[in-house]
C-alpha cells in the first residue's frame, strides 16, 4: 500500500471513530448535552455550563406592584421546578427579570437591558399591555421571542405569541355575558392609550352581534385619579352595563362612584384590570360598591380543585422567592401556566435553539397543542393570526360576603 493509501486509510478510521463517539454536533456538544443540536452561538444559550438564561420585565413596584409580584412569582416558580427536576435536554434556567414600575420608557430600558446586557434567549410572561408594544422594534431588531406577553394586542410580529386571549376577547366575551342578562344598553370606560382602544374595539364589534345599544364610550388619563367625568357620562347615559379597561386602582375607584351614586348596573373588566380571583381591584373599592364585579379570566381561578390548580397551590405555599409577599396568587398562577406551556414547547425543540427552530415549532403547535389545564389549549400557527394562540376566555363574579370569586361562565369563544 501506497504511503498515500496508508494516511487516507487512518484519517478514514479517525472519522469513524469520532462519529461513534456521540454524534457531536458542528460546536462539539456531545447528543443529551445542552444545546447539542444548536449550530454556532445562540444569545442567552451556555452550552459549557447547560443554562439557559430567559427573561421578564414586572411592574414589580408603583401602581401595579400587587400584579407584578404574582405575576414574576408564578415564572420563578416555573423555573425553580423545572431545575428541581434535571432541567430540559441537560439544560438548567436562569431568570433574569427586571422591575418596570408599570411605567412605560422604564419597560423599554428593561427589555435593552435584558437583551444587551443580560443575553436573554426569550422572553416569558412579561406584563404591562399598555407598554409591551413599545417594546416591539427592540424585540423584533434582536429576533428575540416574547412567549406569552400578558394580554397585548395581537400585532402580527413574528416574534410575539400570545398565549392568552387579548383584553379584546375578554371585552366580547364580557359584552356576552352582558346580553345573557338581558342587557340592552352598554356603556364602556378605558384609558386614554391601547388597553382604552381594546375596550372600544370590542364594545364596537359584539355590542351589534347581540343587537345592543352603545350609550357612552368615555376615556380616563393613564395613571390618572379623575375618574368622575367618565363615571357621570355613563350614569346619564343610561347604560345598564359597562366595560371597564383601567388599572385595578382606577377600577376601584370608579366602582366606588357607581355605587355612591346609586348606579346598579353589571359592570366587567378584562383579567388583568379585575384581577380576578384575587383582590387586586375588589380589595381597592368599598365591599359593597365591588360585591357582584365581574372579571373575565384568562387562566382558571386559583382556589379550583382541578389537579393541576392543586400542585400550583402546593408550590405556591412553599415557594419563598421574589413577589411571594405580594398575596396576589391569581396572577402567579397565570404566569407559572404560561411558563409551564413555554417549557413544554422548549422540550419540542430537541435541543435545537437555534429561533428558526423556536418558530418553526410554535407555528405547529395548531395541529399538536400544548394542554395546560389552567389556560385553553395554546394553538399557535402562522401569520398573519396565528400567533393568537388562544382562544375563549371565562367570567367569574365577585361575592363582598364571602371575599371570593366564583366562575359563572366557562372558558369559550366569543359570539360570532
Amino acid at each position: 500500500m501506497s504511503k498515500l493509501l496508508k494516511v487516507l486509510a487512518l484519517l478514514f478510521a479517525v472519522a469513524l471513530l469520532a462519529a461513534a463517539c456521540g454524534n457531536d454536533d458542528d460546536d462539539g456538544a456531545a447528543e443529551g448535552s445542552c444545546g447539542f443540536a444548536t449550530e454556532g452561538d445562540m444569545r442567552g444559550v451556555d452550552k459549557e455550563n447547560g443554562v439557559i438564561t430567559i427573561g421578564t420585565s414586572q411592574p414589580f413596584s408603583g401602581r401595579a406592584a400587587v400584579a407584578g409580584e404574582g405575576l414574576l412569582a408564578g415564572i420563578q416558580m416555573a423555573v425553580d421546578e423545572v431545575n428541581a427536576a434535571g432541567g430540559i435536554d441537560g439544560c438548567t434556567f436562569e431568570l433574569a427579570w427586571a422591575d418596570d414600575r408599570f411605567e412605560i420608557e422604564q419597560m423599554v430600558t428593561n427589555v435593552r437591558k435584558l437583551i444587551e446586557q443580560d443575553n436573554v434567549w426569550a422572553f416569558v410572561g412579561t406584563a404591562g399591555s399598555q407598554a409591551i408594544p413599545s417594546t416591539y422594534p427592540d424585540i423584533e431588531a434582536a429576533g428575540t421571542p416574547l412567549w406569552g406577553p400578558v394580554s397585548p394586542a395581537d400585532q402580527d410580529i413574528q416574534e410575539v405569541y400570545l398565549t392568552n386571549p387579548t383584553r379584546t376577547e375578554q371585552g366580547r366575551i364580557c359584552i356576552d355575558y352582558f346580553a345573557e342578562q338581558g342587557v340592552t344598553k352598554v356603556a364602556a370606560i378605558g384609558q386614554d392609550n391601547e388597553l382604552g382602544v381594546e375596550a372600544f374595539n370590542a364594545i364596537d364589534a359584539q355590542a351589534p352581534i347581540n343587537g345592543m345599544e352603545i350609550t357612552a364610550q368615555e376615556e380616563v388619563e393613564v395613571l390618572s385619579d379623575a375618574v368622575g367625568p367618565a363615571v357621570l357620562a355613563v350614569i346619564d347615559s343610561g347604560a345598564e352595563a359597562v366595560l371597564t379597561a383601567l388599572d385595578n386602582a382606577q377600577n376601584g375607584l370608579v366602582l366606588n362612584r357607581f355605587h355612591e351614586a346609586g348606579f346598579d348596573a353589571l359592570v366587567c373588566s378584562d383579567a388583568g384590570s379585575s384581577g380576578a380571583g384575587g383582590q387586586n381591584t375588589v380589595g381597592l373599592a368599598n365591599p359593597e360598591a365591588a360585591d357582584g364585579y365581574l372579571g373575565a379570566l384568562q387562566v382558571a381561578l386559583p382556589d379550583g380543585d382541578d389537579e393541576f390548580v392543586q400542585h400550583w397551590r402546593g408550590l405556591w405555599d412553599a415557594y419563598d422567592g421574589p413577589g411571594k409577599e405580594g398575596g396576589a396568587p391569581n396572577f402567579s398562577l397565570q404566569t407559572y401556566s404560561i411558563a409551564t406551556a413555554f417549557f413544554e414547547l422548549f422540550d419540542r425543540l430537541d435541543g435545537d435553539y437555534s429561533y428558526e427552530n423556536f418558530h418553526a415549532t410554535a407555528e405547529a403547535l395548531a395541529g399538536d397543542p400544548i394542554l395546560v389545564p389552567s389556560i385553553p389549549p395554546v394553538a399557535c400557527g402562522p401569520l398573519p393570526g396565528g400567533h393568537s394562540c388562544a382562544s375563549g376566555a371565562g367570567m367569574a363574579r365577585y361575592d363582598a360576603a364571602t371575599e371570593s370569586w366564583t366562575q359563572v361562565r366557562s372558558f369559550q369563544a366569543p359570539t360570532s
